[in-house]
């Protein structure tokens, strides 16, 4: 009995998740058309004056969907996965047959990995961190 609540409260409505995607790919293309040429502040780095271990993946992603990959990867090497791994979730997210087939595992171990690598990265690998 609880765990048919529990299933019935938890359900996301396709046709707003639709849109989202929607809204989320079209915000992706007007990146690509309209570059902006300054990248708004580190909100870690403003706040406390110290650099987060993710630090430099906004511009990794940034440069990767404006097709400059050697910033990107200069910039921060898993921005180029996260980028690709979240156009892929989006897509998937987007086509009614395959919604019921992505799970969310998935996506949640893949930026687990993400993150740690990012971490290892900055903090080990990156001169300028």
């Amino acid at each position: 009995m609880y765990q048919a609540l529990i299933r019935r409260s938890l359900t996301i409505p396709l046709e707003p998740m639709r849109w989202l995607v929607v809204g989320c790919l079209g915000i992706a293309l007007l990146g690509l058309v309209m570059p902006f040429p300054v990248f708004p502040p580190c909100p870690m780095l403003t706040v406390t004056g110290v650099p987060c271990p993710m630090c430099g993946m906004t511009r990794s992603v940034r440069s990767f969907s404006v097709g400059d990959i050697d910033a990107s990867i200069r910039y921060q090497p898993f921005g180029i996965i996260a980028a690709i791994v979240g156009i892929g979730v989006l897509a998937l997210w987007a086509t009614p047959t395959t919604r019921r087939i992505v799970s969310v595992r998935i996506p949640v171990v893949i930026a687990v990995s993400c993150v740690a690598g990012s971490w290892i990265w900055n903090i080990g690998f990156n001169p300028t961190f």
